[in-house]
């Protein structure tokens, strides 16, 4: 059997399968009936459908065209489920990432939409710039982008899957609240997460600003700047809004601990593993080297690392614990030991001034808290409650 003989034979074995009314059994295997009129129409689109989506663990199908709409399928009913609105052009493609709980449309003005699948809910919206026309759209989930085609290819990295129950694919190590804008910042490894409290939804992320994990978070006085230690002893100054990198300052030799802003004196605190506490003058100007920017410190603070602290500005005040089991309490202006505190017989975690009041919290790895009175009071260093 010459060439041309096959390739006649296996197009008639094609027009067999799908023949209307017919069977077709070959090696033992029977090819169910399928037939050239459609078992179903899923009726709602009012123009042409360019790319249809399915999603196999929510049984949906997604689909798009020329209309400005992208409507949502149960594939066993006629009437769609949704019809989901909010691009103003014709639409291109909708993709459905492996292993997220979204779908992605883009339509040929450049907006592209990621919707929750399991609410149809409108997660974030973006353009692809610098482009007259989007042709198509595809995504690369096992390299986490995804690829918007027109005469060129704009390529977008997306952040892994994560739990939606959890806020961070990480361990939190640390978070701040801010009362000015409305926003909680968390630190998992290298990266914060921003999320609006508002809405209770991420609003952005400033990732990989540093060259080990984040141990602390602080801010300046208007909650402009972000300041940030690492668990390499690195301290770094960065814009809220932008994410750039302001300044950085000498660090420690080791984990830095404690991270505090000094007011209208416009100086940075900072306590680490190395026993040793530092007060940074912040930066007027970019030519100013990092020793520079050290005002004044102390070293050999304590016997052993320090693991927690706090600073008070009304009181003038920085207090420090560490693994020895002693709080310190220092004079901010000289750095000199005013008093210390004794009574915790386990490793100190947590060093809070409770503000406006003259008093101090602290609590031991046991759970064990106690509050004290500072220095300056008619009874310092008496300590006033155990629990």
């Amino acid at each position: 059997m010459n060439l041309q003989e096959k390739l006649l034979l296996s197009q008639r074995k094609r027009q067999n399968y799908f023949s209307k009314g017919k069977t077709q059994t070959e090696k033992g295997m029977d090819y169910s009936l399928v037939t050239k009129e459609p078992s179903k129409e899923l009726i709602g689109h009012q123009k042409a459908v360019r790319e249809i989506a399915y999603s196999e663990k929510h049984k949906i199908l997604v689909s798009c065209g020329f209309d400005f709409a992208v409507f949502v399928w149960n594939p066993y009913y006629a009437k769609y489920i949704i019809k989901l609105e909010g691009h103003e052009h014709p639409l291109v493609g909708v993709n459905i990432p492996k292993n997220l709980p979204c779908f992605i449309t883009c339509d040929t003005n450049g907006m592209v939409k990621i919707w929750n699948i399991s609410d149809y809910s409108c997660l974030q919206t973006f353009y692809v710039s610098n482009v007259n026309e989007v042709t198509c759209l595809q995504t690369i989930s096992d390299h986490r982008r995804l690829v918007c085609g027109s005469r060129v290819f704009k390529i977008f990295e997306y952040s892994k899957p994560f739990t939606p129950e959890l806020s961070d694919d990480f361990p939190i190590i640390c978070a701040r609240y801010s009362s000015i804008r409305l926003e909680f910042y968390i630190a998992g490894e290298r990266s914060v997460k921003i999320w609006n409290c508002k809405h209770g939804k991420p609003v952005r992320e400033l990732k990989n600003i540093m060259n080990a994990d984040i141990t602390f978070l602080t801010f300046d006085d208007k909650h402009r700047k972000l300041i940030v230690g690492d668990h390499n002893g690195s301290i770094k100054v960065f814009d809220l809004l932008s994410g750039i990198k302001i300044a950085e300052y000498e660090g420690h030799d080791g984990e830095i601990s404690f991270l505090g802003y000094g007011g209208s004196d416009m100086t940075i605190i900072s306590t680490g593993w190395d026993k040793v506490i530092k007060i940074h003058m912040e930066n007027k100007t970019e030519r100013e080297s990092v020793d520079q920017k050290v005002l004044r410190g102390k070293a050999n603070c304590h016997s052993k690392d320090i693991i927690a602290a706090d600073y008070s500005h009304n009181l003038g005040l920085i207090a420090t614990g560490s693994r020895d089991h002693s709080i310190r309490i220092w004079e901010y202006e000289k750095v000199k030991m005013e008093d210390e505190l004794k009574g915790h017989t386990n490793e100190i975690v947590i060093v809070r001034f409770i503000e406006p009041f003259p008093l101090l919290l602290t609590c031991d790895n046991t759970g064990e808290l106690m509050m004290w009175l500072t220095p300056h009071h008619s009874h310092e260093g008496s300590k006033s409650i155990t629990i």
